[in-house]
Formats: structure tokens, C-alpha cells, sequence
């Protein structure tokens, strides 16, 4: 009878302590990630005069798959960069009209409705000064001798891709050739080029791809491919066209996030053999006393701040009446690295109460052996068993961020996600990828399925250094200012994502992501995803006017946020004075110099020299 009395005290005592200690660390540190939000007030700059810069997007008739994908490309670009664009037809183009636009972009292969004295009033144009962006090849093409070519000999294909010219930081020094090659591959004319022909970018053969010719006082870019229909390159479309004009203001969020997937979530037990032989630990010790001590400094040294995104548990239960409660030990491990996560002033977010994505059955594919929701319901109660999950540990803590398990989500999943998480503003998924039945891959802005909810998508991904996500990489920074990676903690272990090495090795090619990124561009500022998404937000009805008389530009601002970031790009000229803004060089070469201006004000004037 005793020794039962002193089983019970004893249980009783070490339920207490769990109790204890839980609660312990939640008094360390204020777990609540608080509203510490100001009030955006906005502004808008007064007597904005007629007459402001704009571009001219010409497009065929013909609706063709190549047109429509760049076209689509441009207005995406073009919606942040805040250029101010006008779009015509070929065919309805009339006389005198080219003439009072900073560039032409032309965004079409058909050139069956232009007319011969709107060619001839177009090269003129272009001899006076103008700029001429011409975004597919075409055989036919009556621009393509003007633009250098001195022969076609027919068509061929490449691969890959290489610089020759600095256009953007990163884009023009990484390489894609070799096996990766593969990868960018494109439709080319078979040409030889004038001698005075420079050459942007070639395939990993050398065969030009990119190219300008000197017209008179303008030039003439032009892109011997068909990559631009592709959206994974936006980057490099809009730094082009940046590239081809005499000067350009593109406005950018000005952000570096860094997400941790499956982080807190229960950690594996056991030995693992690319761990024990080196460290002489399990695994669940390795990833307390050494991996998390490494991205801490990983962090510290290269200027991150963490949001991590909460899994409960890995079991693949599907149906609510099945659900187990949380093991008291991954409960006590998520309670340490959330604690530590937070203290580090980062985020906790969502990926699931389980590693099973959301959404019915028929929204979903099926590739990856998840298991299938019985009902709507029973993805609701994962739903509400993982936020009482955070708030019962982080002294209720509210996610505002979601990340769906393996990028996928279907609109149920997103309907239970927004009714049963109140807090929830952003999802998470990919900016670019394979396009797969219920894969999570989105633009930057308000979600087509749930319009409350903003898509805040990620460029890149993994520990691994590799050429190409580098260049992913470089190409979110070339188009919104983004830096948006993500790892998962068990990287390590898996024989895809690690490659088989040790965490020695991982660790310094991960650094390498962090340390090229901060050497080009050490102004993106640090932030959460939340963070991220706020400062994204704030410009989606930023409008920006800009004018040009003689040496002096002057940029108006309509719901200005109180500070802008923009690259600003300018051929041949320097900038003498800035008045409501300052500005710091990022790059330059012979052509261009490339600044990152931070508007102060509403209205900002440049003086050039």
C-alpha cells in the first residue's frame, strides 16, 4: 500500500516539475509576440504637374502562349517597380506617339500590323536618343539588322546562361553551365553579329542571347530567346530593362528573412551515422548542444533574424478522434527552442498540427504518399489543436504567419486555416517551382482563394550551395528587394537535402547563401516574415510619378508610407545633389551605376552631372 502511495507522490512531484519547468521558461522571456506596430500615416506629394515619363509596351494581335507569358511578366514586374507604362497594340499605333515615351518595350514575335511609317517614325526614335527593348527573337523581325544582326543563318537552341556585362549584382557573376545548363534552356536565331555589337549574356557555349547596338545617340536591346515567359526570371527582366534606359527608379521592400521549417518540432531520437561518428552524440542532443548553437552564430555573424514554423507532431493521423495528445518531451523540446527562437527577437509561425497537408482529397496530388482528411472538420480540429498548442506553451502566443507542409494547400485548406486561426495574414509558399495539383506557388500579393489572406512567397530554399538557387536568390533581391530562403533542420538527415555530408560541411555552404548575399547587398534590412510582409504591404498602393527637364528629376510620391527603398539606375551621369532622399552606391561599371535611393519625403529632386 505504501509503495503505491509513493508511486503517485512521485508522479504527482514529476508532473509538477514538467509544470514547472514549462512555465519557467515562459517567465524568462515575454513569449507574446505583441502588436508592436505603429500606424502607417501616408501622405501624397502635392501639385503633381502633367507630362510624367512612361513606357510604351507594344504587343501584337495575336494572343500567342510566348506573348501572353511575357506580357503577364511585365505587368508583374512593372506593378512594384511602380513604372508607369502604357500597353498598345501594334496595329493601332499611331503617328507621332513613340516619341514621348522613355523606352519601348517590344513584348511580341508578330510584327504583321506594323505599319511602315510607325517603323520608320520607331528608328528614328531610337536615333534621337530612345530606347528600344525588344523582348522575343523572331526571324522576321524588321528590327533585327538595325539591332546588328549581319546574318541569319536559321535556328537553333541553347543552354544555360553566363554575363558578359554587369547588370546586377550576383546575376551577372553566377554562372549556369555544365549539368546545370539544362536547366535555362532556349529557342535562338542563328546569327552573326556586327563587330560594334556588345554582347549582355550567352548561353554556356557562347551563343548571344542578350545583346545592345549603338543607334545614333539610343540603342537597342535585344533578347535573341524565349526565357521571358518564364516568371522564375523575373529578376533579370526587370534589371534589363533597368539596364536598356538612361536612367530608372525601381521601388523595392528592402527585406532579409530567414525561415526555419518543422522549427520548434519534435526532434528524432536515436544515433544517426552522419552524426554519432563525429560528435559522439544522439540526435536529439546534436541538435540541442550543436546545431542550434551554430545558427545561432550563423545568425549573429551574418545579420538573420529566425522565424521558425511550429510542427506538433510527425504522426500521420488524419481523423480528429484519433488525434493523440502531444509527447511531454517534444512539448518541454519546442518550449526550449521557441523560447530561444523568440529571445532572439524572432517568429514563431505555423507549418501543421501534422506534417499533412490541407485540402480535400480531389485538390491535392498525391505523389508524396500524404494521407488524405476524412472531412473538412477534421482539418479544422488540427487546426485549433495546434494554435492551443502555441498558446498553451508561449503564454498565448497567436501565429500570423502559415507555411503548408511540402508547399501544398488546397482552397479548402486555406478556408479552415483562415476560420480557425484569427490571427493568421500570411501564407507562405513558393515564388517559383513545378507547377503540381495543390502546390502553394504565388505572386506577392492577396490570395485568389482567400482575398484576407496575403501570399509572402519564398525564392529559394536548402542548405546546399548550389549555382542555381543561388541565382533564384539574387533574382527575388534584382525584383522586389526580397531575400526569402528556408532550411529545415533536419536537412541533415535526409539524403536529398544533405547529400550525404557531415553538418561541418553544411553549415559553411549555408553560411556561403548569407555571406555572398551580405557582401553585394548589406542594406536589406533583417526582419521576420511578418515583418517582411508588413513592409511589402505597405507599398502595394504606393504610386510614383516621375519627371525629367534637362539635368533635373523629380519624383512625386501618392500614398507615400513615410520611407521608400528603390534602386536607381543611371547611364553615363552622376548624381551631383539629392533633396528629400539620400542615396548609396551598390555597383557600377563603364555603362551603368547602380544606387539604392531611400526616399525621406513625398517628392524627391535629383540633380545629375
Amino acid at each position: 500500500m505504501k509503495i503505491k502511495y509513493l508511486i503517485g507522490l512521485m508522479l504527482i512531484l514529476g508532473l509538477g516539475l514538467q509544470f514547472f519547468r514549462v512555465n519557467k521558461l515562459n517567465e524568462i522571456v515575454d513569449t507574446k509576440q505583441e502588436d508592436r506596430y505603429k500606424k502607417i500615416v501616408y501622405s501624397d506629394s502635392k501639385d503633381i504637374p502633367d507630362g510624367e515619363l512612361k513606357h510604351l509596351v507594344l504587343i501584337s494581335h495575336i494572343e500567342s502562349e510566348g506573348q501572353g507569358g511575357i506580357y503577364e511578366n511585365l505587368k508583374e514586374v512593372f506593378n512594384y517597380a511602380k513604372t508607369v507604362y502604357d500597353v498598345k497594340y501594334l496595329k493601332n499605333l499611331k503617328k507621332g506617339e513613340v516619341f514621348r515615351y522613355q523606352s519601348i518595350i517590344i513584348a511580341t514575335d508578330n510584327y504583321k500590323y506594323l505599319k511602315k511609317d510607325i517603323y520608320e517614325e520607331i528608328k528614328n526614335y531610337i536615333a534621337g536618343g530612345g530606347n528600344l527593348i525588344i523582348l522575343m527573337n523572331s526571324y522576321f523581325n524588321p528590327f533585327n539588322k538595325i539591332a546588328g544582326i549581319e546574318e541569319l543563318k536559321g535556328f537553333s537552341e541553347g543552354n544555360g546562361l553566363k554575363f558578359k556585362k554587369k547588370i546586377f549584382p550576383g546575376i551577372d557573376e553566377t554562372k549556369i553551365i555544365g549539368e546545370d545548363a539544362e536547366s535555362i534552356t532556349n529557342s535562338l536565331l542563328d546569327i552573326k553579329l556586327k563587330a560594334d555589337v556588345e554582347i549582355i549574356a550567352e548561353t554556356s557555349e557562347g551563343y548571344p542571347i542578350l545583346f545592345e547596338t549603338k543607334v545614333g545617340d539610343g540603342r537597342i536591346i535585344y533578347t535573341n530567346a524565349t526565357f521571358f515567359v518564364d516568371r522564375s526570371i523575373n529578376g533579370i527582366l526587370i534589371q534589363l530593362i533597368s539596364y536598356g534606359n538612361d536612367f530608372f527608379l525601381q521601388n523595392i521592400v528592402n527585406t532579409k528573412v530567414m525561415d526555419i521549417d518543422d522549427f520548434p518540432a519534435p526532434l528524432p531520437r536515436g544515433r544517426h551515422k552522419l552524426i554519432y561518428p563525429k560528435y559522439k552524440v544522439d540526435t536529439r542532443k546534436f541538435f540541442r548542444d550543436i546545431w542550434w548553437p551554430d545558427m545561432k552564430r550563423i545568425a549573429e555573424d551574418e545579420n538573420l533574424i529566425y522565424t521558425g514554423y511550429i510542427i506538433g507532431t510527425y504522426e500521420d493521423i488524419t481523423r480528429a478522434d484519433k488525434f493523440n495528445e502531444f509527447n511531454e518531451n517534444d512539448i518541454l523540446d519546442n518550449v526550449y527552442f521557441g523560447r530561444e527562437l523568440l529571445t532572439l527577437n524572432g517568429e514563431i509561425g505555423i507549418h501543421g498540427y501534422n506534417h499533412q497537408p490541407l485540402g480535400l482529397k480531389d485538390e491535392l496530388n498525391h505523389n508524396y504518399n500524404y494521407k488524405d482528411w476524412e472531412t473538412v472538420e477534421d482539418m479544422a480540429a488540427s487546426v485549433t489543436a495546434i494554435r492551443k498548442n502555441l498558446r498553451d506553451m508561449y503564454s498565448g502566443l497567436e501565429a500570423r504567419v502559415y507555411v503548408p507542409p511540402s508547399n501544398m494547400l488546397g482552397a479548402a485548406g486555406k478556408k479552415v486555416l483562415k476560420e480557425n486561426l484569427p490571427s493568421l495574414e500570411v501564407l507562405s509558399g513558393l515564388y517559383s517551382g513545378t507547377l503540381e495539383k495543390g502546390v502553394l506557388i504565388t505572386k506577392i500579393g492577396w490570395d485568389k482563394d482567400e482575398p484576407s489572406l496575403y501570399n509572402f512567397p519564398r525564392f529559394t530554399s536548402g542548405v546546399l550551395y548550389d549555382d542555381r538557387e543561388m541565382l533564384a536568390m539574387y533574382q527575388g533581391i534584382a525584383l522586389y528587394g526580397i531575400f526569402h530562403h528556408f532550411i529545415h533542420p533536419d536537412d541533415i538527415l535526409d539524403k536529398d537535402r544533405g547529400d550525404g555530408k557531415n553538418w561541418e560541411e553544411l553549415k559553411k555552404e549555408l553560411s556561403l547563401y548569407f555571406q555572398n548575399v551580405n557582401e553585394k547587398f548589406g542594406f536589406l534590412r533583417a526582419q521576420t516574415a511578418y515583418d517582411g510582409y508588413r513592409e511589402t504591404l505597405k507599398l502595394d498602393k504606393l504610386k510614383v510619378h516621375i519627371f525629367k527637364e534637362g539635368e533635373d528629376i523629380d519624383v512625386y510620391f501618392e500614398n507615400f508610407p513615410g520611407k521608400t527603398y528603390h534602386y536607381f539606375r543611371l547611364r553615363g551621369k552622376k548624381i551631383e545633389k539629392i533633396v528629400g532622399g539620400k542615396v548609396q552606391l551598390i555597383t557600377f561599371d563603364e555603362k551603368t551605376t547602380l544606387y539604392l535611393l531611400e526616399a525621406d519625403k513625398n517628392k524627391i529632386s535629383i540633380r545629375l552631372k
